[in-house]
């Protein structure tokens, strides 16, 4: 008898405990507000290589290493510039399955928040090394300007979503049962970031490119729960 006393509390503890999770969900609304910005980007960043082809794998290894030294030598002299080599890769070239010849490439990596210096040295650099990727983006610091400010804009636009949700049902007012904040950038495709030079061009020409635009977003979404007489 005791045992069934047990059991019969705590199926009602449930059900009580089901009502009052009903209660908190009574009049409550999802609502979302968002706030973009399209801002100017400011960091340039730009995957150049050297390649080339030999019988000999020692040979190839000294030609790609000599081209390497060479532009790091030169991009070590432009203030402004981060310098760092990339990934490095030889394979053998086979013809009717008999090694032939080797390949190999080295990648040297380099951002500036100075494209007009950065284009520069791609130019340079250009008389042994070939542009492999070149790509722009927003600074975090001015990213994060941006979205400080952002994040006041949308939650007001939020609060004024709210409010009109209110007198739209005639409620009293509202309270703020949870409220989320969200930030993404996204940026162009990247034939619309940079306007490289053609394969024409004379190594020591600065490279022409043109930054372009990326969208800053913050998002706020939450639950609210109206005050309806």
């Amino acid at each position: 008898m005791m045992r069934c006393l047990i059991v019969l509390a705590c199926l009602m503890a449930g059900m009580n405990y089901a009502l009052a999770d009903d209660d908190l969900r009574y009049n409550q609304v999802r609502l979302q507000s968002q706030q973009t910005e399209a801002v100017s980007n400011d960091t340039m960043h730009v995957i150049m290589n050297t390649y080339a082809e030999m019988q000999n794998p020692a040979k190839l290894a000294a030609k790609i290493n000599q081209d390497m030294e060479w532009a790091l030598q030169q991009a070590k002299q432009v203030k402004g510039v981060k310098v760092n080599t990339g990934s490095y890769q030889t394979w053998p070239v086979t013809r009717k399955e008999v090694t032939t010849g080797w390949r190999g490439q080295q990648d040297l990596v380099l951002e500036s928040g100075d494209t007009e210096a950065l284009s520069r040295l791609v130019g340079q650099l250009q008389g042994k090394l070939q542009i492999k990727s070149m790509s722009f983006t927003v600074s975090n610091a001015k990213r994060t300007g941006v979205e400080n400010r952002l994040i006041g804009a949308a939650l007001d636009a939020f609060k004024e979503r709210a409010g009109i949700i209110g007198d739209n049902l005639k409620a009293n007012g509202y309270r703020i049962v949870e409220i989320n904040v969200n930030t993404t950038m996204q940026r162009p495709p990247l034939v619309r970031q940079a306007r490289m030079a053609t394969m024409s061009m004379e190594a020591g020409d600065a490279v022409a490119v043109e930054g372009g635009e990326s969208d800053v977003s913050v998002s706020v979404n939450g639950t609210i729960e109206l005050q309806i007489p």
